[in-house]
């Protein structure tokens, strides 16, 4: 009876040992300086609105200085910019990519909304 158990046990860890490994992980870029926190909320919703039109995605959300966006493609990607006001009145935008998908589909996301932000 405990032979059979332990060797259940032991089939049970091979078959968590062949799983495939997830990459969950967090991206967080500094986008630059922007002169006010409307200035990058106004910009932190054309990046996230073209990126959706580009890729896909489920829904967004906002408060004040904050711009969500949830189940970004590839892969899942939930993102927020962040637009809080530092030192000397200047705001220091951020982005923040959070996945439990692959590396690849994490940077794919990050590098597509810096690109649409240094473009606009």
């Amino acid at each position: 009876m405990i032979h059979r158990f332990l060797f259940a046990a032991a089939l049970g860890g091979l078959g968590l040992a062949a799983a495939p490994a997830v990459s969950e992980g967090w991206s967080i870029t500094k986008l630059g300086t922007i002169p006010s926190e409307q200035a990058c909320m106004d910009k932190a919703r054309l990046v996230i609105n073209r990126y959706l039109f580009a890729h896909g995605g489920g829904h967004t959300g906002e408060d004040t200085w904050s711009l969500y966006a949830y189940d970004l493609e590839p892969g899942m990607q939930d993102a927020v910019i962040i637009c809080p006001i530092g030192g000397g009145g200047a705001v220091n935008a951020m982005l923040i990519v959070q996945s439990e998908s692959g590396a690849e589909d994490r940077g794919f996301a990050v590098e597509e909304m810096i690109s649409i932000w240094n473009s606009n």
